[in-house]
């Protein structure tokens, strides 16, 4: 990157960006992104950063998987309040040793997958930085503001719904921690997240969806989230979390140093990034297992009153307060 230089650099980046044209009034060259209003929708936007060293290693993944997986990662948050993404914008600070083709590979994963979800990138930034590389996504979205769904629409007696799987992105972030050969499956839920934003069209089209979150930081936390903002409390059941088979072998098999009269479900409940939906409903034609649009949905609990705060009921019937907060910036 030092050889290159930031404008050499740009200009590669500009051969794979949208040209003006359509609702692109001007796209990359200028201090702004400007486009065509979204008429009677709503605009949503999100932004997220990614640090070399704690959100992704080398080790684990190639900076085009990287470049996928924050792209994905972002796109989630529009995914998760029913909304379509339409633009993003990237922000990369690289070190100057930088190698130009991890660079130029890790623009080329943002930008197909950008691509692939409808939200072409389409500025940004670059500047140079002494610390780690940091990559920052926004999302720019809209949204038909009947449709909208926020988390503090959750209320007494609503049901809690999650799809697919809990806990395989940090299950195979623990086999990747173990130089596992095997479970490329969960390998790959950590590398490859889908941001499930035809899921959340057809959830909103199909059903009344009262609540919902992606699972950025674990169902623990992120119940939490709904809870907080929607003023109540809620209950979740240990034997209806799903759970892969492939985590509760790699649970098996590792778990022992990690245990401290901990379950798999425990794991699967603290551990984030599988940017699944969470969501609640008081729609009673909604099943308790179903499929829709390719995902497995799972009913996985109820919304209680605030007082009761989140509780989790064991298989042996016990009952316990979930009191794991999932990942929390700058606490060591």
């Amino acid at each position: 990157m030092s050889d290159a230089g930031e404008f050499e650099f740009v200009r590669f980046l500009r051969t794979m960006m949208p040209q003006d044209g359509g609702d692109i009034v001007r796209s990359v060259g200028d201090d702004c992104f400007a486009a065509r209003s979204f008429g009677e929708d709503l605009m949503v936007s999100t932004i997220d950063t990614f640090v070399e060293g704690i959100h992704f290693k080398r080790e684990y993944a190639t900076y085009e998987q990287t470049g996928r997986r924050c792209m994905a990662a972002s796109v989630s948050d529009i995914a998760a309040m029913a909304g379509t993404p339409v633009y993003s914008l990237v922000s990369l600070s690289l070190p100057a040793d930088f190698i130009f083709d991890d660079a130029v590979g890790m623009f080329v994963g943002l930008q197909n997958t950008a691509q692939m979800y409808g939200c072409p990138v389409v500025g940004g930034e670059t500047t140079s930085t002494n610390g780690p590389a940091t990559v920052t996504v926004t999302v720019i979205g809209r949204v038909d503001p009947d449709r909208m769904v926020s988390r503090s629409g959750a209320k007494e007696g609503d049901s809690i719904y999650v799809s697919g799987h809990l806990g395989d992105a940090m299950a195979g972030l623990l086999a990747f921690e173990n130089g596992d050969d095997d479970f490329e499956a969960l390998k790959d839920s950590f590398l490859f997240p889908e941001a499930l934003v035809s899921l959340a069209t057809a959830l909103t089209n199909s059903y009344t969806v009262t609540s919902m979150i992606d699972v950025s930081d674990g169902v623990a936390a992120d119940i939490g989230n709904i809870c907080n903002e929607s003023s109540c409390g809620a209950v979740l059941y240990e034997d209806k979390l799903p759970l892969s088979d492939d985590l509760l072998q790699l649970w098996s098999k590792y778990g022992k140093d990690r245990k401290n009269g901990k379950t798999a479900a425990d794991f699967a409940l603290s551990g984030g990034e599988d940017f699944e939906l969470l969501f609640t409903s008081d729609d009673s034609s909604m099943p308790e297992k179903f499929e829709l649009a390719g995902c497995g949905i799972t009913r996985i609990g109820e919304i209680t009153a605030q007082p009761e705060g989140i509780t989790l009921h064991r298989a042996d019937d016990t009952v316990e307060q979930i009191t794991s907060k999932g990942y929390e910036h700058f606490k060591i």
